[in-house]
C-alpha cells in the first residue's frame, strides 16, 4: 500500500474544537454588546453589500501604497473575502450580526483545512504543529478576529496554505483544490502576504510537476479539473478588472513593488537564499520534491526568505505588516519544537504546560486591538441609531459628508454602511485618494436634488449649520482603550441638510 492509499490519519477535528472554542465566545460576545461595522470593517460591509449588485467588487479592500509611492493608490489584489462574505449578509437583510458570524464561519473553516492538511502530511506531528501556529494567532490578537477585517483573514488562509501546499509536497495530490483556495484568499485579501503566497503557489506548483514525473504525487484527474476550476473562479474578478481599467491594479502594484531603495540587491539575495536553500535541504534528502513531510522545512524556509524581502518594499513605518505572514515563519519553528518534544521523556509534562499557558493566555493577555474594536463599535452605535432615526422616512438619494477625525477614521463609515444596509441610496466622501472601486458612489456623481448628511466629530466648537439644516449632536464616550485622533473629539454633530 502507498503512502496515497492510506487513510487520513485523523485526530485533527479535537484540536479544531479547541481553536474555535475561543472565537465562537468572542463572537457571542461582541454581538451581545452590540458590534457595528465601523472604520474598516464598514468599508467591508459595503463591500459585501455590493457583491450581489450591479457594482460587484472586483478587487479588495483600498490600501494604504499611496503613503508609498506618491500617487498610486492601489486596492489589496481581490474581492475573494467579500464573496464569502455576501451569501449570509444578504440573506440576514446586512445585518451586523452576519458579518461576524460569516467571519467566525470563514476562519473556522480555514483552520480546520490547516488542521487537516496537516495531519495528511505528517500525522500527528504535523496536526500538532498547525495546531501550534493557529493556536499562536488566535490567542495573539484576540476578539477582533471575529470582525471582518482583510488582514485576519490574510493571516489565517496562508497558514491554511501552508498546510495545504506541505500535504501537497508530501505526495497527496488531492489536497490541490484546497490549497488553491486558501492561496487565492491570502493573496487577495492583503499585499503584505499576497508576495508570499504567490511564493508558496509557485513552488507548489513547480514541486507537484516534478514529483508527478517521479511517480510521488498521488493527483487524480478529477482533483487537476477542480483545481483549475476553482482558480479560475477564484480570479475571475481580478482578471475582469484588469481587462476593464486603465490603469488596472495589478500595474499599480507593480509599481509599489518596484519603489524603494535596495530593490535589485534584496532580489538577488533572496534569489540566491532560494537557492541555497533548495541546495542544501536537497542533499539532505528532505528538499522540496522528497515526497517526504520535511519538504514543510524548505518550503518554510523560502516563504520567510519572501516575507522579509517583502517587508523593504512595504514603505517607512509598514515593515510591521510582515506579521500578518507570521504563520509561514512560525510553522517552521513550531515543526522543530513539537519535533523535539516529542522526543523528550517530558513530553506529557510539556504539553500540560502548553494548555496550561493557552489557557491563560486566553483569560489574561491584554489584547489591545480587541479593546479598540469593542470600545469603537461601542461608541459608533449611538450615533448610527441617532443617523438612522434622523433620516427615518427619507426617500431619494442621501449624500454623506464626514469632517473631523474620528469621522473620518471610524464613525462616519459606520454611518454610512449602516444607511445603506437599510435601503437608503448612500453617496460618501472617499477615505483614500485615487481610483477606488465605490467611487460611483462619490456624491460629485449625483445630478439630482438630494439630501446630504454632515457626521463632524469636534471637541464642542463646530462650524455653524446652514440654515434650515436639522442638528442631532451626540456625546461620545471617552473610554481610553478607543482609537483616538488628534484633538479631544467628545462630539459628534449630524447635520441633515434637505434638498
Amino acid at each position: 500500500m502507498t503512502r496515497s492509499d492510506r487513510p487520513p490519519r485523523g485526530g485533527w477535528p479535537i484540536a479544531w474544537a479547541a481553536l474555535v472554542l475561543p472565537l465562537l465566545v468572542w463572537a457571542v460576545v461582541l454581538l451581545a454588546g452590540g458590534w457595528v461595522p465601523h472604520g474598516d470593517t464598514a468599508v467591508e460591509a459595503v463591500r459585501a453589500h455590493d457583491v450581489l449588485g450591479a457594482h460587484t467588487p472586483l478587487l479588495g479592500m483600498p490600501s494604504t501604497s499611496g503613503a508609498t509611492v506618491m500617487g498610486v493608490h492601489a486596492h489589496h489584489p481581490g474581492p475573494l473575502q467579500f464573496q464569502l462574505l455576501a451569501p449570509l449578509y444578504a440573506l440576514s437583510g446586512f445585518a451586523p450580526w452576519a458579518l461576524v458570524v460569516g467571519s467566525l464561519l470563514i476562519l473556522a473553516a480555514l483552520v480546520a483545512v490547516s488542521l487537516a492538511a496537516a495531519d495528511r502530511a505528517a500525522g500527528a506531528r504535523g496536526r500538532q504543529t498547525m495546531t501550534v501556529v493557529n493556536g499562536v494567532l488566535v490567542l495573539g490578537v484576540g476578539s477582533s478576529l471575529v470582525t471582518p477585517w482583510n488582514p485576519w483573514v490574510a493571516m489565517f488562509a496562508l497558514a491554511a496554505a501552508t498546510a495545504s501546499a506541505w500535504a501537497v509536497l508530501a505526495g497527496h495530490g488531492r489536497w490541490w483544490p484546497g490549497f488553491v483556495v486558501t492561496v487565492s484568499l491570502a493573496a487577495q485579501s492583503h499585499l503584505a502576504v499576497a508576495p508570499m503566497a504567490v511564493s508558496l503557489g509557485v513552488v507548489t506548483l513547480v514541486a507537484s510537476v516534478l514529483l508527478g514525473r517521479r511517480g510521488r504525487l498521488d493527483l487524480p484527474r478529477r482533483s487537476l479539473v477542480v483545481s483549475v476550476a476553482l482558480g479560475m473562479a477564484c480570479w475571475a474578478a481580478p482578471l475582469v478588472e484588469v481587462a476593464r481599467n486603465e490603469p488596472d491594479n495589478l500595474g499599480l502594484l507593480w509599481t509599489v513593488a518596484r519603489s524603494g531603495d535596495g530593490g535589485l540587491l534584496a532580489t538577488l539575495v533572496l534569489l540566491v537564499g532560494v537557492v541555497a536553500v533548495v541546495w542544501w535541504t536537497g542533499r539532505r534528502g528532505r528538499g522540496l520534491t522528497s515526497g517526504r513531510p520535511f519538504a514543510i522545512v524548505p518550503l518554510t524556509l523560502i516563504g520567510t526568505l519572501v516575507l522579509l524581502a517583502a517587508g523593504t518594499r512595504a514603505g517607512e513605518g509598514r515593515d510591521w505588516y510582515i506579521v500578518y505572514g507570521a504563520a509561514v515563519p512560525l510553522t517552521l519553528v513550531a515543526w522543530t519544537v513539537v519535533g523535539r518534544v516529542r522526543r523528550s521523556r517530558h513530553r506529557r509534562t510539556l504539553g500540560r504546560v502548553a494548555v496550561a499557558v493557552a489557557v491563560a493566555a486566553f483569560l489574561f493577555l491584554p489584547r489591545p486591538l480587541s479593546d479598540a474594536a469593542r470600545l469603537d463599535s461601542a461608541r459608533a452605535a449611538p450615533v448610527v441609531d441617532r443617523a438612522r432615526e434622523l433620516v427615518a422616512g427619507a426617500d431619494g438619494p442621501i449624500a454623506i459628508e464626514t469632517v473631523g477625525g474620528l469621522a473620518w477614521v471610524s464613525i462616519g463609515p459606520a454611518v454610512y454602511a449602516a444607511l445603506l444596509a437599510d435601503g437608503h441610496e448612500v453617496y460618501f466622501d472617499a477615505r483614500v485618494d485615487g481610483m477606488r472601486e465605490d467611487d460611483f458612489r462619490h456624491p460629485r456623481n449625483l445630478d439630482e436634488p438630494h439630501r446630504t448628511l454632515v457626521v463632524h466629530s469636534h471637541p464642542g466648537r463646530p462650524e455653524p449649520p446652514p440654515e434650515g439644516a436639522v442638528v442631532d449632536r451626540v456625546e461620545l464616550a471617552r473610554d481610553a482603550g478607543a482609537t483616538q485622533v488628534a484633538g479631544d473629539e467628545r462630539y459628534v454633530d449630524l447635520v441633515l441638510v434637505q434638498p
